[in-house]
């Protein structure tokens, strides 16, 4: 039976924990401090670069996580005709970081300016923006053909029947 790839990582690490033991009890028997003490700085060097190494991929996963589910939640306040022209705008605006804590902190900034802290204050403020109201579901009917009459839900009238009953209106048919 063939031993999987984690089984195959950890018999190597165990035989290197060895050799370095093995190569430890070494020098401390022949008395030779300096070699040892360059043997732990060695060893506490390695497992340093290892253990940040692991911390980074960990908070990257985090980060990319965070981003993406606030990324979610922005996205779906844009109108589908304008999604495919509004991500990338709506990403290079979204900083994402953590506090003290390690609390999720978001902000939005706008040319350079942080304009809000949460997704909540950005539709807010969005909504106040001749350009980003014609792109936001339900502010401005200009660019996606919604009113705040006509925004959300199938029982406001969003479903595909009714849609198609408003386009043909507006063209007169």
């Amino acid at each position: 039976m063939q031993a999987s790839s984690t089984e195959k990582d950890q018999i190597i690490d165990d035989a290197r924990k060895a050799a370095a033991k093995a190569h430890e009890e070494t020098l401390i028997a022949s008395g030779k401090t300096d070699e040892l003490k360059a043997f732990y700085e060695e060893q506490l060097a390695t497992t340093t670069a290892e253990l940040t190494a692991t911390a980074k991929t960990a908070k990257d996963a985090l980060t990319s996580r965070d981003r993406g589910d606030v990324m979610g939640k922005v996205m779906g306040l844009v109108h589908d005709d304008h999604k495919w022209n509004s991500e990338a705008m709506l990403s290079n605006m979204l900083e994402i970081g953590y506090n003290d804590q390690q609390q999720l902190t978001t902000s939005f900034k706008h040319n350079g300016e942080v304009v809000a802290n949460n997704v909540d204050e950005f539709k807010s403020w969005a909504g106040e923006q001749d350009s980003f109201k014609k792109i936001l579901k339900g502010v401005d009917s200009s660019g996606a053909d919604t009113t705040q009459s006509r925004s959300g839900s199938a029982t406001n009238g969003n479903d595909t029947q009714t849609k198609l009953a408003q386009r043909l209106r507006a063209q007169g048919l």
